[in-house]
């Protein structure tokens, strides 16, 4: 299953069946290295938040993850990024961007394995988040980011076991020790990235919350 550049696809992360975080991205290139998009400012995403609608880290982490929630579309806050999705490795790297287009650094987003499918015009990849993140700076020194987060919810319902925590950490200091390497995806692709003017916001399509498909 191959997308066309331009192609509207949804990247949902979630858990036990449920769609949780949903991001709407067009298609930059969909190869042998894997699919990478660009998500704009400004474009649909659903996202679960508070009852109140406030964001679920504005309130301590030891009530987080057990407090009263619900889905809400929203929109892609701040400037564009680039999400690069590989064939292999269970993260993904987002590029991040300032106000005025420039690179601002990478992102190392840990999580399970991921499932491509595609229905009744549909496009997705399904995956789990793992909390645990890496943050690249342009210089390529990086740093670990929601140590706390990842402890918390090891070896909670519908999420990774401790005996898959150490791989996960692994897959973390990989990322690490490319960025510092300047390799693979850190080498300087898509850091002078601008998007086609001409792409209109997409939609969010019906069936976005079709049952997810993917496993912590």
């Amino acid at each position: 299953m191959t997308w066309e550049i331009g192609d509207t696809v949804l990247v949902r992360y979630g858990r036990l069946g449920v769609a949780r975080f949903v991001r709407v991205g067009r298609v930059l290139a969909d190869d042998a290295a894997g699919l990478t998009l660009w998500v704009g400012e400004g474009w649909p995403q659903v996202e679960y938040v508070l009852p109140d609608g406030r964001d679920l880290r504005s309130i301590p982490l030891d009530r987080r993850f057990r407090a009263e929630r619900q889905p809400a579309i929203t929109t892609w806050r701040g400037p564009g990024i680039v999400h690069h999705i590989p064939a292999a490795g269970d993260w993904s790297v987002w590029w991040f961007f300032d106000e005025q287009g420039r690179f601002a650094g990478w992102y190392g987003n840990l999580e399970s394995p991921r499932v491509r499918w595609e229905d009744d015009g549909v496009r997705a990849v399904d995956t789990s988040d793992r909390a645990l993140d890496v943050v690249v700076a342009p210089d390529g020194t990086a740093r670990w980011k929601d140590e706390d987060e990842f402890a918390v919810l090891t070896g909670q319902p519908g999420r990774w076991t401790a005996e898959q925590a150490p791989a996960i950490r692994a897959d973390g200091e990989h990322l690490m020790r490319l960025a510092a390497q300047k390799a693979d995806v850190f080498d300087g692709r898509w850091t002078d990235f601008r998007p086609d003017p001409a792409w209109p916001v997409p939609q969010l399509p019906d069936g976005w919350d079709a049952p997810h498909r993917a496993r912590p």
